[in-house]
């Protein structure tokens, strides 16, 4: 869950909703296939058969006493002088091309020292789940353990809700966090903003009067997803006969 500035890697405050499917359904409707990069739409169904498993989850996010973000006490940081062991110096690069080893000058791009930040053990991460099967809720179970991102970072569920179902309702409504194009933010009333990227805003707020949302209740919770967020999650996963119970 790393994003870098030079050679300087940061970790992210969050996982994205595409990554923990690829994670929480260990990979199970991927569809391999040849990107070309210059004509690549960034379509995550491409990648991935949602529909063939329909289950999403919002953004994971950190959750401690001081809100969404951690605080420098939980995190680590390393610093690095080279990045492989066969970087003898800050000049040369080898590279296996047939089975032999060349040398070649280092490429620019790749740091030669840094730092890099990770994350402390023992930290949460939250996020909820919704399908429309409810099979493929209940399969989650505490102590499974996945490996998220190309990171490889491995975790593990440590405390599971129950399931409810949700409810059809229309008014204002408080959301949790959201990941979303960031054309979206003009569908609220008030927002406050955790992320932001050139492809997604993760953010929370108040629904402008009038939305449409499904409401999930526990005793000491409550989660609403408006359908301006419903309608940008992959198909399959909820139908517009759910607004209409």
């Amino acid at each position: 869950m790393s994003s870098h500035f030079g050679s300087d890697y940061r970790t992210r405050m969050h996982a994205t909703s595409e990554a923990l499917y690829a994670s929480l359904t260990r990979g199970a409707t991927w569809r391999p296939r040849v990107i070309n990069l210059q004509d690549d739409p960034d379509d995550f169904t491409l990648a991935y058969d949602v529909a063939a498993m329909p289950i999403w989850f919002l953004p994971g996010i950190f959750i401690t006493d001081g809100g969404p973000r951690l605080p420098d006490t939980a995190l680590d940081t390393t610093a690095f002088n080279v990045v492989h062991e066969l970087y003898p110096s800050t000049s040369r690069a080898y590279m296996l091309k047939r089975g032999d080893l060349e040398e070649k000058s280092r490429p620019y791009h790749v740091p030669t020292y840094g730092t890099i930040q990770a994350v402390k053990p023992d930290r949460r991460l939250m996020t909820y789940a919704f399908s429309p099967r409810r099979e493929l809720l209940e399969g989650f179970a505490q102590g499974q353990t996945f490996v998220l991102g190309k990171k490889r970072t491995m975790f593990q569920i440590v405390s599971l809700s129950a399931v409810v179902a949700g409810n059809p309702q229309q008014g204002e409504a408080m959301t949790w966090w959201l990941e979303l194009p960031p054309r979206s933010v003009d569908r609220f009333q008030h927002f406050e903003v955790l992320v932001v990227t050139a492809r997604y805003v993760i953010l929370r707020g108040k629904g402008r009067n009038g939305v449409r949302y499904l409401e999930f209740k526990w005793p000491d919770d409550r989660l609403c997803l408006p359908d301006f967020y419903l309608e940008r999650i992959p198909p399959g996963v909820v139908s517009p006969e759910d607004f209409q119970r």
